[in-house]
Formats: structure tokens, C-alpha cells, sequence
């Protein structure tokens, strides 16, 4: 039944997807997508381990990810992974690995493309297209609140600026904390972003279930992070329970790639703090991903590349920019909020 589901799964997506066995890594199913992309075909790789095709010097670390998968310590990560297996040794590649719960068994759920390249392949799911659906913000080194998009009062019921100076161990669950205290130290230590479900504190009573992707953007212990807070579901329709929540995973690891990819997290640093700027509480994360493109000095043109929309739509968001924040022009912006960052 585990084998027979992953297979429609990983047939059935347009990225390139893979299902493996946690956690030993061995691949349940490829599709041609990804079989390509490792030079490869989906028959010769599926029974196989992924962990004989990675640079030694890189496989322990791998095992580690899996393990921590398997226990639940993870949903997921991402790493930059050397495949000597594939149609260039050496090559290295973006690798998202999430868990899916099949059955009673988890199963890895692995996206892989070349970390050469420039951006997201076009497709159904592209970052300005999700962000409607995603909060983004950022915690300081000493793990407060300092950047929130607007998007937070949909998703939690309260605003960005009540998000500020609130300590992130405060509003996670304390039976999540050692989930999110492993998930920090495995991207602190490599991993590069980290992707598992948290329950956080939302105005009402309840606990607010979401999906969080957590990078981090300093070297410091505890490092500084930032996050983007992915509302999920249950799924509908007739599909079995188990399946609805295979398809979350793998959109919302669809979402994750696409937000890395674009490079929309390690950028937020760039915005000023919310104290200092209040009225960037005001953006949504659409908005934050035009501004901070347009801080590092990128065009219209380039933009619109980067977060694959129209010019058309990035002039809009930046009118929509240039009311909330109140200035004239992209000059008075950038004179206003250019140099407030951090660096």
C-alpha cells in the first residue's frame, strides 16, 4: 500500500520527486523528472540507496537528516548535496527531503534540482503566486519577533505589531519547542532551511496549527532566523486521509523550494525592524519579496524574472508599496528604508 501510494504521488507531481524508505534512504519510487536530473533512469534508481549516490564526505550527514526525519525530530530540510552519481560528478544540487505519513510508515519525500540554477522552473506553484498564502518574518539573536508580514492577522488573529519583541519559544507550543530547538540546530549546523509543523499561540484560546520554513541568516549561537509560516489543512474531497496529507507535504515542500529558490528569506534581513518602521506591518509578504529585491538594487525587469510575474504586476505591488509606506517614489524609498537593515 506505501509503495503502490508513493508511486502515484511522485508519478502524478510535475517537479522532480522521489519517495524513500526512512530511514535508510532507499528509494521506494522516482519519476522521470527527477531520473533525469540525476542522469539516470526511474528504474534503475528505484530499490536503490540514495546515500550511494552522494559524495562520501556528504552521506553521514544525510543519515543524520534521515534519522531525524524517521523520529519526528524533522518534516523536513533542505541541503546542498555533491550526487557523484549523476550525469556531472560534482555537480552540486538543491535537495528538499520532507516526511509524509503513509500508513502508519513515514516516508521521505525528496525534490532535487540543480543548485546552479538561477530560479523556479515555471509552473502551478510559483512564489508570488503562494505568498498570498505565506507569513513571513524574521527573529533577532536574542530569538525575538523584530519582522512580521500582514499576513499574520489572517493566519493567527493578531497583528504585526503585537507579533513584536514576543519571545519565539512564548508562542510555539511547549510540547513543539524540542521539535524546533532540533529543527534551528540542524539548519545552524548545514542544513540550510528546515521545514515541520508547529502549533502556535493565536488570539483565540486554540492553538494554531501551521507548516514553518526556518533558515538562519547569522552565525551567532542562538543564530538569528528567518521564517515563512505556511497555512495548512486536512484537504478535501473523497481521497483517503493519508493521501490528502501526502499532497500537503508536497505542496508546501513545493512552496518551501520555491520560497529558497527566489531567495526570499535570506533577503528579509535586509527590511528595517518593525520597531523602528511600523508601518512595514502594513506589507504583505508579496510586497516584502518586491521590496526587498528592489533594496539590493534590482530593476522592474528583474524582478519580474526572479519572482516569475508581469512587470506589469511588480509596478502594482510597488504602488501598493509606495501608499502603505507613505513616500513619493522608488527615490524616497529607498532613502527612507535602504540603509535601516541589517547587514
Amino acid at each position: 500500500m506505501t509503495d503502490t501510494m508513493a508511486e502515484t504521488l511522485v508519478r502524478d507531481s510535475e517537479a522532480p520527486l522521489a519517495a524513500m524508505e526512512l530511514p535508510s534512504g532507499r528509494f521506494l519510487a522516482v519519476n522521470a523528472a527527477l531520473a533525469k536530473a540525476l542522469g539516470s533512469t526511474a528504474g534503475a534508481l528505484t530499490g536503490s540507496s540514495s546515500l550511494e549516490l552522494m559524495a562520501p564526505g556528504e552521506r553521514h550527514s544525510a543519515e543524520l537528516g534521515f534519522r531525524a526525519l524517521a523520529d519526528g525530530d524533522l518534516t523536513g530540510y533542505q541541503a546542498i548535496r555533491t550526487l557523484a552519481g549523476s550525469g556531472d560528478p560534482g555537480q552540486a544540487f538543491s535537495v528538499w527531503v520532507n516526511a509524509v505519513d503513509v500508513d502508519g510508515a513515514r516516508v521521505g519525500l525528496a525534490s532535487v534540482t540543480s543548485a546552479a540554477d538561477a530560479g523556479p522552473e515555471p509552473g502551478p506553484l510559483t512564489p508570488m503566486r503562494e505568498l498570498g498564502d505565506v507569513v513571513l518574518g524574521t527573529v533577532d539573536d536574542a530569538w525575538r519577533i523584530d519582522r512580521v508580514s500582514q499576513d499574520v492577522t489572517a493566519l493567527l488573529g493578531i497583528t504585526p505589531a503585537q507579533c513584536v519583541g514576543v519571545p519565539v519559544l512564548g508562542a510555539i507550543h511547549p510540547s513543539d519547542a524540542p521539535a524546533f530547538l532540533a529543527a534551528v540546530e540542524h539548519a545552524r549546523r548545514g542544513g540550510r532551511a528546515v521545514t515541520l509543523t508547529l502549533r502556535l499561540s493565536a488570539r483565540d484560546p486554540q492553538w494554531r496549527q501551521v507548516s514553518a520554513v526556518c533558515a538562519t541568516v547569522s552565525p551567532d549561537v542562538p543564530p538569528a532566523l528567518a521564517f515563512a509560516l505556511i497555512r495548512g489543512g486536512s484537504g478535501t474531497g473523497a481521497a483517503p486521509e493519508a493521501d490528502r496529507r501526502a499532497q500537503l507535504e508536497a505542496h508546501l515542500l513545493r512552496i518551501a523550494d520555491e520560497l529558497q529558490a527566489a531567495g526570499v528569506l535570506p533577503r528579509l534581513r535586509q527590511l528595517p525592524v518593525l520597531s523602528g518602521h511600523a508601518r512595514l506591518g502594513l506589507l504583505t509578504g508579496r510586497e516584502w519579496a518586491v521590496l526587498t529585491r528592489l533594496l539590493d538594487g534590482q530593476r522592474v525587469a528583474a524582478i519580474a524574472d526572479d519572482l516569475v510575474v508581469s512587470p506589469s504586476t511588480v509596478r502594482n505591488h510597488l504602488s501598493s508599496i509606495y501608499a502603505k509606506l507613505r513616500v513619493k517614489d522608488q527615490v524616497d524609498l529607498i532613502r527612507t528604508l535602504g540603509h535601516s537593515g541589517d547587514r
